[in-house]
C-alpha cells in the first residue's frame, strides 16, 4: 500500500524573515485529507506555534518524521538533513555564486531539490510567486522615500502620508493609507515642480501588476512615452493627478544601430540591442523596475546614461524602485542590495559616487531584496493557497522520484534542479558553477 509522506515546514534562519510556506488553514486542509505535518517550532514566524498545533500540525524542536520539507529562504547548507525532498526559493538556477554551497550540499546529501521558481506554465510564466506583494510593497516603500527625500529638498507632497510597507499590519491598511494619498493629491496637488508627476514601470509580470494595484487606487491617468517634452509643457498646471507609463520591450530596447526594435532578433540576439530609456527617463519623476534580467540581456538604466542625462536641464529623475534587485544588472545603479534598517542609497553622476540614504544630491535607488516580507501575513495566505495543491500531490503519491512519476503535475517535475542527489538534464549546466 502506499504511504504518505510526512510533510515538513522549515523554520527559517533569516533574522528578517516571518513569512511562512503554508498557512495554518492550509495545514488543517492536509491534516483532514490524511497527510501529516510536522512543524518546526518558531518564534519569529507570523504564525504561532500554536496556531499550527490547533490545525492538527506536531510541532516540534526538529523534525522526526517528515521527509518532504517546504520552506521559503535557502536554508543554511550545514542544517540539511540526507535524503529530503526540499521545496523552497534556492536561488541557484542562474547559477548564483553565493548560493553555490547549498546546490553542493544538496548533491552530497542526496536530496531532491525543487525550486519555486521553476514552477512555471508551458509559456514560462511563473505559477508560484510572491510577486504581486513584491510590487504592493515595492512601490508603497518608494513612493514613502521619495516623500522623505522630496521633504528633505523643502518640497511637501502628499507621499508624507504613508508609512513603509511593515509599518501596517495587513494590506486593507495599506489601502486605506493609499486612499489617504488619494485625497491629498485631489485636494491639494503637487508643488509645480514636480507637475505632471509621472511615474514609469518597467515590466509586465507579476510584480507589475502588484504595482499598479496600489497605484489605481491613485486613478493614475497611462499615458504614452512618445512626445514627452511637449505633453510635460502642456500638463504643467494640471497638479492633481498622476501619470503612469507601462514601457513595453521596444519602447525599452533598440539595436544598437537605433533602426528600431525585432522581437525575435531581440530574443535570438539579445547583445545586438541597447536601452531606449535614454530618451524617456529625464522626464520621469520616479520609475518602478520589475523586469526580470541575465547576463545575456542589455541593461535598462546605466551610469553612463544617468550622467549623461543628468546635465540636461530637463532632467527630472529623482528616484528609482528597483524591485528585481539584480546586483550591476538592469539599473546599473543598483550595486547592493538593502534592508529596511538602511532601505536607500543615493548615486551622486557628479561625481560617480554612493552614499547611504536620500539626504544627498543624485537619484536615490531602493533596492531591497525581501520586500513580500513587510507584509507577511498577506504574502504567506496567497503564496500558501498557490502551493498547497502541490504539496498534496507529491505527499499523496508518496514519491522522492518525482521527476519520473507522471502522475505528479508537469510543472512541478519540471522544477526540479537535483533529483536523489543528481543534477536533473535541465540543470546540468549547473556543474559549470559547482
Amino acid at each position: 500500500m502506499r504511504k504518505n509522506l510526512v510533510v515538513g515546514i522549515l523554520r527559517e534562519t533569516n533574522d528578517r524573515e516571518s513569512r511562512a510556506p503554508l498557512t495554518p488553514s492550509d495545514v488543517r486542509w492536509l491534516v483532514k485529507r490524511g497527510i501529516t505535518v510536522e512543524v518546526e517550532g518558531s518564534y519569529q514566524r507570523i504564525f504561532s506555534d500554536q496556531e499550527y498545533r490547533r490545525s492538527g500540525a506536531r510541532v516540534l524542536g526538529r523534525f522526526k518524521k517528515a521527509e518532504f520539507l517546504v520552506g521559503i529562504k535557502e536554508p543554511e547548507p550545514r542544517n540539511l538533513n540526507r535524503n529530503k525532498i526540499y521545496m523552497i526559493f534556492s536561488h541557484t538556477c542562474k547559477g548564483q555564486f553565493q548560493n553555490m554551497e547549498l546546490l553542493s550540499a544538496c548533491l552530497e546529501n542526496k536530496n531532491t531539490l525543487v525550486d519555486y521558481e521553476k514552477i512555471v506554465d508551458l509559456h514560462g510564466a511563473r505559477i508560484v510567486f510572491f510577486g504581486r506583494f513584491a510590487g504592493i510593497c515595492g512601490i508603497i516603500d518608494s513612493l514613502y522615500y521619495l516623500g522623505k527625500r522630496l521633504e528633505w529638498e523643502g518640497i511637501k507632497n502628499p507621499f508624507l502620508l504613508l508609512k513603509p510597507s511593515y509599518k501596517y499590519g495587513t494590506f486593507k491598511e495599506v489601502k486605506l493609507a493609499m486612499s489617504k494619498v488619494d485625497r491629498e493629491i485631489r485636494k491639494r496637488g503637487f508643488n509645480r515642480s514636480l507637475s505632471p508627476f509621472i511615474i514609469g514601470i518597467s515590466g509586465h509580470g507579476n510584480v507589475s501588476r502588484g504595482v499598479q494595484e496600489i497605484l489605481e487606487i491613485l486613478a493614475p491617468v497611462e499615458i504614452h512615452p512618445k512626445d514627452m517634452p511637449q505633453f510635460i509643457r502642456h500638463q504643467k498646471a494640471n497638479k492633481n493627478k498622476i501619470y503612469k507609463i507601462v514601457f513595453l520591450r521596444e519602447e525599452k530596447f533598440r539595436t544598437k544601430d537605433r533602426k528600431g526594435f525585432y522581437f525575435e532578433e531581440y530574443l535570438s540576439n539579445p547583445e545586438g540591442f541597447e536601452s531606449n530609456m535614454d530618451n524617456y527617463l529625464a522626464y520621469l519623476n520616479i520609475l518602478i523596475h520589475t523586469s526580470y534580467w541575465d547576463a545575456r540581456y542589455p541593461r535598462t538604466v546605466t551610469k553612463k546614461m544617468i550622467r549623461k542625462l543628468s546635465k540636461k536641464q530637463c532632467f527630472r529623475l529623482e528616484f528609482i524602485g528597483d524591485i528585481a534587485c539584480d546586483i550591476n544588472g538592469s539599473i546599473e545603479l543598483t550595486y547592493k542590495t538593502t534592508s529596511v534598517d538602511n532601505p536607500t542609497f543615493t548615486f551622486n553622476p557628479k561625481t560617480n559616487k554612493y552614499i547611504d540614504g536620500y539626504k544627498s544630491p543624485g537619484v536615490t535607488v531602493l533596492a531591497i531584496d525581501n520586500l513580500p516580507a513587510e507584509l507577511p501575513r498577506d504574502a504567506s495566505g496567497e503564496f500558501s493557497s498557490l502551493i498547497r495543491d502541490y504539496i498534496y500531490q507529491i505527499a499523496a503519491h508518496g514519491v522522492t522520484d518525482i521527476t519520473r512519476h507522471i502522475a505528479i503535475p508537469a510543472e512541478i517535475r519540471r522544477a526540479v534542479i537535483i533529483q536523489n542527489g543528481k543534477l536533473v538534464k535541465n540543470f546540468a549546466y549547473l556543474k559549470k558553477h559547482l
